[in-house]
């Protein structure tokens, strides 16, 4: 592989950067503080909301960007302000409600760095099946509301992302093919289980491509670190595209380095790899 001055490197949480229990090793928060300490942006790139982020990981001070919703957001985490948005308008989101309404599915609604669900649907959260890890982190994530849509309209603004959780994998393939063929949004999955619906122009790659902008970065300098379908456009558009080996197979395709899995710090050996050494 062809020598690169590394100056950002991005990373997928789930599946990348997180074990299978959500956890950051401690080697790997060393491994990140390494990198920081030769000058190298660390950026978290998450379909999570800001609220998600692991608190390993917003403890590391020098941490300052977050590519955050599938790239409905770009935020500063120092300023505590947006630097780019790419998000659903109020009318767009009410429509999108509408058109999953007759999915039986647990819906929630990232907005302003929170996320929203049905109070009535989190209550009943054990029936979605959705394993130990995911309904933890999902109770600590949501902030329940009577009605998502009443929220929204009183609200107005924008909103990052919807996202589903099905337990029938046959209705989930039918909401993600009538959902994509309406061409009005963006859908992919980082789980078996769920679908992530933003805007139609909306992925980790464009937001990556403003941050560069941003920081006057150029594709050569930029590393990304993912396992899923929602990070192929991200992958895509860093000088070196890292998959991890519990990755999809299309992901795997389109790796120019494919490094050990998420719960063996696959992610840490990469940056030692292709960055610090």
């Amino acid at each position: 592989m062809k020598k690169r001055e590394i100056k950002l490197i991005a990373m997928d949480m789930d599946g990348t950067l997180l074990t299978s229990s959500k956890e950051i090793t401690e080697h790997t928060i060393e491994v990140l503080e390494a990198a920081m300490d030769r000058g190298i942006q660390i950026v978290p790139a998450t379909g999570r909301s800001v609220n998600g982020l692991p608190k390993k990981l917003t403890a590391l001070k020098r941490m300052r960007y977050c590519i955050l919703s599938n790239g409905a957001r770009v935020y500063d985490l120092h300023k505590k302000k947006s630097i780019y948005k790419n998000q659903f308008e109020t009318d767009q989101v009410l429509k999108l409600l509408e058109d999953v309404r007759p999915y039986h599915a647990f819906r929630s609604i990232a907005k302003d760095g929170e996320v929203y669900c049905y109070k009535e649907e989190l209550d009943r959260l054990g029936s979605f099946h959705l394993g130990e890890y995911s309904e933890e982190m999902i109770r600590a994530s949501r902030t329940p509301v009577e009605d998502l849509k009443d929220y929204i309209i009183q609200e107005g603004g924008t909103s990052e992302k919807m996202t589903l959780f099905f337990e029938d994998q046959e209705e989930r393939a039918k909401a993600r093919k009538e959902l994509t063929e309406s061409g009005l949004y963006t859908v992919v999955a980082s789980l078996k289980n769920n679908l992530e619906i933003s805007l139609d122009s909306c992925n980790k790659g464009d937001a990556l491509a403003h941050l560069m902008e941003h920081l006057d970065l150029k594709k050569e300098n930029i590393m990304a670190c993912g396992d899923a379908e929602n990070d192929y456009e991200m992958i895509r558009a860093a000088g070196i595209g890292v998959v991890m080996e519990n990755g999809t197979d299309e992901m795997k395709e389109i790796a120019d380095y494919i490094t050990d899995d998420h719960n063996s710090d696959g992610v840490a050996k990469a940056i030692e790899k292709l960055a610090l050494n």
